[in-house]
């Protein structure tokens, strides 16, 4: 009895934690200057006012430095353009809310690593329990197929209310809205957001997929291996 339920908390965790777990994981891509270089180097990307396209890539990447290490937002504040400072205050102070829910999206990452460990250990331990491990990923990825596939829908046919609800979940009042004029709307669009959003969902869906494979033709040849 005390086995069956391990191993049921143990696949239930492993089948949870994936669909979260590789959503975040692509979230390194999409936070790093190679695809700031990728999205800026599109033929239709629109152009931003008042920056030549050196110095809003130069910008922007001191934009996701900030995010992505330890400095403070003195490497944004201390920015200084031909009118003075870059980023408004209620830019700068947006920049460090979103650095605490990117950080907290990096602790969730590293933990549900962890769990995802845990769990393939407990069913590594286990004897007998091959197929079981290969049954719990190919539902993870489905589960991460259905999901994906209802948010790049949403994402395509209705992006503003996705954009919108996204933002009322992560930051309070209207913190996350500014005018055309600012610089982070300078620096990322709409449809910088639009382009993330898609990719971000259609890459994850491929990795699903893919893994969803391996785990059918593992299970496959596990249970060919049993029947011998």
């Amino acid at each position: 009895m005390l086995r069956k339920s391990i191993l049921t908390i143990a696949r239930t965790l492993l089948v949870l934690s994936i669909p979260v777990f590789l959503l975040l994981t692509n979230l390194y891509i999409f936070m790093s200057p190679a695809f700031l270089r990728y999205e800026y180097g599109r033929a239709d990307f629109p152009p931003s006012p008042g920056f030549t396209d050196e110095e809003r890539l130069m910008v922007a990447k001191k934009a996701v430095t900030y995010l992505r290490s330890d400095v403070g937002i003195e490497i944004l504040g201390d920015l200084e353009g031909e009118e003075g400072p870059l980023f408004r205050e209620k830019e700068l102070a947006h920049m460090v809310d979103v650095k605490v829910v990117t950080g907290r999206a990096f602790l969730v990452h590293g933990l549900l690593g962890l769990v995802i460990a845990f769990s393939l250990g407990v069913l590594l331990v286990i004897r007998d329990t091959r197929t079981q491990i290969s049954a719990s990923l190919l539902q993870g990825s489905l589960l991460t197929i259905v999901l994906l596939i209802a948010v790049v829908a949403l994402v395509y046919f209705n992006f503003n209310w996705f954009f919108t609800h996204f933002h009322l979940v992560f930051f309070e009042g209207d913190s996350w809205i500014f005018d055309l004029s600012d610089t982070l709307i300078r620096l990322f669009p709409t449809r910088f957001w639009f382009d993330a959003a898609s990719l971000w969902g259609l890459l994850t869906l491929g990795e699903a997929v893919a893994l969803g494979g391996i785990a059918l033709l593992s299970n496959r040849l596990t249970s060919r291996r049993a029947a011998r």
